[in-house]
């Protein structure tokens, strides 16, 4: 026998009592608990379970097998923690938790409905958890396209439009025109946004729209062939609000500029550290450049820091052209290690990695004249290398 689902037809019981069916535990240890009839939503449908407490038992999980039975798995010290078969137990929801998930399913819905009426495209993934909520669509959605439909979301929401969840007799079925995944087995649960969306759905939903309080898109971006996007509704975008206004308030004071000017000032910085680098760059191949000049070796090596990768390779570059031996330039300290690189006109460079990788523990590859790569080896390791 099945289950009796307390939340499909009133999703705000927040608890209920109910009795014992049967006990037993998991490969996972887990005691999972049958009962004839429950208030927790199990996990289904891209919606992560309820939780809460069951007599004085934690709920930390709730499953649903083929044949409608729910299983809440709880958290029990022993054995002689557990009710026996044919209790009654006092159940409740952890209420702020499933309202959240509620608020974010009926936004879903809402935008999934429209999105659906717009451009034909179905919802073909959905995720609800503590942490997440994402949509997937099977087709594209430009920037434009995501802020219009948030918006008119939104007017959805400040207009209270009231929702139903109902069980349509077949006929009525047959001549309705919902959204649904796949094949469905009766009955069919029916969840209605009036004027803006209907669906096939088997978890709690709110009364109203205005309930789910205010949808925001965070990200939307291409999934395979179509779109993700990822939002927040509610009490979840009411913390995301109070988050990122920190962050702007602490950029605006560290930048000494009123909130809309931020991304200007930093606009600006990043100007500025573009040509600071340039300049660094210049600078730090004058140098190499400079020192080069004044070498005489045929092997010729220089160990230097914080020098840009290009003005190494253009450094061994010129190294190579003046001499025959082994030349090259090793970058960084015996703190962190170096990365370097390393040309010969005539030597085998390849066996020289091989060399390093042996004796050094580099990790590094390249071509018949010219290497590159990195070791953890202190300076008085490397260098007798280089010279044996």
């Amino acid at each position: 026998m099945s289950t009796i689902k307390l939340y499909d037809n009133d999703a705000y019981i927040k608890d209920f009592t109910a009795v014992v069916a049967s006990i037993e535990k998991n490969d996972k240890g887990q005691t999972g608990i049958v009962l004839d009839r429950t208030a927790f939503f199990p996990e289904a449908g891209g919606q992560s379970a309820d939780i809460g407490v069951l007599g004085d038992l934690n709920v930390v999980d709730v499953q649903i097998d083929k044949d409608g039975v729910i299983t809440h798995f709880c958290e029990a010290e022993d054995d002689a923690a557990l009710p026996a078969v044919g209790t009654t137990l006092h159940g409740e929801i952890d209420w702020e938790r499933r309202h959240t998930l509620m608020q974010h399913h009926t936004g879903e819905h809402l935008f999934s409905g429209i999105v659906h009426r717009d451009f034909g495209y179905d919802n073909v993934g959905f995720h609800l958890s503590d942490r997440i909520c994402t949509m997937d669509y099977n087709g594209t959605l430009s920037e434009t396209d995501v802020a219009r439909i948030e918006a008119e979301c939104n007017e959805w929401i400040y207009r209270n439009v009231c929702i139903s969840c109902d069980y349509p007799d077949d006929e009525t079925l047959a001549n309705l025109d919902y959204r649904c995944k796949g094949e469905l087995t009766p009955p069919i649960r029916i969840v209605t946004i009036d004027g803006a969306d209907v669906c096939a759905c088997c978890a709690p939903h709110l009364r109203t729209t205005g309930e789910i309080g205010v949808l925001k898109v965070l990200e939307a971006k291409s999934y395979k062939g179509g779109v993700r996007l990822t939002i927040v509704c509610g009490r979840k975008a009411f913390a995301d609000y109070l988050r990122r206004f920190s962050l702007l308030a602490d950029s605006s004071h560290l930048l000494s500029s009123q909130a809309e000017d931020v991304p200007g000032r930093i606009s600006g910085l990043l100007d500025e550290r573009y040509a600071l680098n340039g300049k660094i760059s210049s600078l730090q191949e004058e140098r190499l450049q400079g020192m080069i000049a004044e070498a005489t070796e045929e092997n010729a090596f220089f160990f230097v820091e914080d020098v840009d990768t290009k003005s190494i390779r253009n450094a061994v570059n010129t190294l190579m052209e003046s001499r025959k031996g082994l030349c090259g330039i090793f970058c960084g300290n015996d703190t962190d290690g170096y990365h370097f690189i390393l040309g010969s006109a005539v030597v085998d460079m390849q066996k020289v990695a091989a060399s390093l990788r042996e004796k050094l523990g580099a990790k590094c590859g390249g071509s018949a004249r010219m290497i590159q790569g990195q070791t953890p080896s202190v300076r008085a390791e490397i260098e007798p290398v280089l010279f044996s």
